[in-house]
């Protein structure tokens, strides 16, 4: 939108779109289970919570982020290795 590229009216869509496709999706997490790798890293809250996120589903979590890999080496895994 900033861009010019779509306007406000077509983004309100797109989200829109998106947030129907996502429905029933979504997953609570404890803060606690976000809080404890923030307390051990210098990682966002945000960042965590896809941590969090992967711990509660018993999954990995794939990802490029090289902070979140370093900070946390034994959580994430790197996509390369993925």
């Amino acid at each position: 939108m900033r861009r010019k590229f779509i306007s406000f009216e077509q983004a309100v869509n797109l989200q829109s779109e998106a947030a129907s496709l996502l429905a029933g999706c979504e997953f609570e997490i404890e803060s606690r289970t976000v809080l404890e790798p923030v307390r051990d890293s210098d990682c966002s809250a945000y960042a965590c919570e896809f941590i969090a996120l992967a711990m509660t589903l018993d999954t990995k979590l794939v990802t490029m982020d090289k902070k979140l890999l370093r900070a946390l080496p034994n959580r994430p895994v790197a996509l390369s290795a993925g």
